[in-house]
């Protein structure tokens, strides 16, 4: 069933008062960190929306709900990358144009679902524009972007925005509790995950801690003399280097925040950061470069714009890693 998450309460009397007094604007942009609900929020928007009552809810009781929990209603239509690929291309988009340009067969208007609107490339987001500029009809745009700043300024600028915060740390934790994990765990795993519920569950479902807690290990060991580049660059090839580079990032983040004098139990890693680094923290002038470097690449590769040959560049970084450390003067 489409449902709210409980921390999203406050969220959708926002957007029903919204749309109470000056109706929703055609193209709606959900913006927010990865893993808080964009996605359920933006598809509970569209049952509403086509929903057959007036009520402040979709009833779930109308013809049109049915056909939505079916997963089968004619009037909403979701585009996002296909299988295999991370973009949003130009044939995704003139499905979107042709849906649109029909009209509705259940419900007073027609609903798509754009996700994540940052790895639409420029295609398909020249394709996008018309229909935002001139909608066809009684017509709804729902799109999500987890990293605002990437998304091409051409659809920022025809899209009203709606800003999804980080949910309050003690729902998160319930919420948590409710899918089945121990408090400790499900409160490392929402600190490692930023404050996100749901990507912190997908965390602790697919292991992640014992991943990453690998990619710490051989980290130490490559930090201080005590593996060869091969066996280090190997070990960190076995997972996908989108997540290598994810959980370089933040370490390299907390580095960061240690050289600026932050307190361990402030850090998205802990005192994990103070066991790499062995007691001598490089200054932040040094970090940063490489921090920056690490960024784009993982902007790159969520984008579907990086190709990268994965065990060169895993060497580069190590490499980078440790004249970091060893030129600290």
């Amino acid at each position: 069933m489409t449902e709210l998450l409980p921390w999203q309460a406050g969220a959708w009397t926002e957007l029903v008062k919204r749309h109470r007094k000056a109706g929703l604007p055609h193209a709606l942009l959900f913006t927010g960190l990865a893993g808080i609900g964009k996605h359920q929020l933006a598809r509970y928007t569209a049952k509403w929306l086509l929903c057959l009552r007036d009520e402040d809810q979709p009833c779930g009781q109308c013809h049109s709900c049915h056909l939505w929990e079916a997963g089968s209603h004619p009037d909403y239509l979701l585009a996002q990358p296909e299988e295999g690929s991370k973009q949003v291309r130009i044939d995704t988009v003139r499905r979107v144009n042709e849906f649109l340009s029909q009209t509705p067969q259940i419900s007073r208007c027609q609903v798509v679902g754009l996700r994540p609107v940052e790895v639409m490339n420029t295609n398909a987001a020249n394709a996008l524009l018309k229909t935002l500029e001139e909608p066809a009809g009684e017509s709804f745009l729902l799109l999500e972007t987890e990293r605002f700043g990437s998304v091409l300024p051409t659809i920022r600028s025809r899209c009203q925005r709606f800003v999804l915060e980080t949910p309050p740390e003690a729902a998160a934790l319930g919420w948590l509790s409710a899918q089945g994990h121990a408090a400790a765990t499900a409160a490392q795993a929402l600190r490692r995950n930023h404050g996100a519920p749901l990507r912190a569950n997908d965390w602790l479902r697919a292991d992640q801690a014992g991943q990453q807690q690998r990619l710490l290990e051989l980290l130490v060991q490559w930090s201080r003399g005590a593996a060869p580049l091969q066996a280090t660059a190997d070990g960190w090839s076995k997972l996908e280097l989108s997540d290598v580079t994810h959980w370089f990032y933040g370490f390299l983040s907390d580095c960061i925040k240690v050289s600026m004098g932050v307190p361990a139990d402030t850090l998205t890693f802990g005192n994990e950061v103070s066991l790499v680094l062995g007691g001598a923290t490089p200054s932040a002038a040094k970090l940063i470069p490489l921090h920056d470097k690490v960024k784009e690449i993982l902007g790159r590769l969520l984008s579907g714009a990086g190709h990268y040959n994965k065990q060169l560049l895993i060497e580069s970084l190590l490499i980078e890693w440790q004249a970091l450390l060893y030129d600290r003067q």
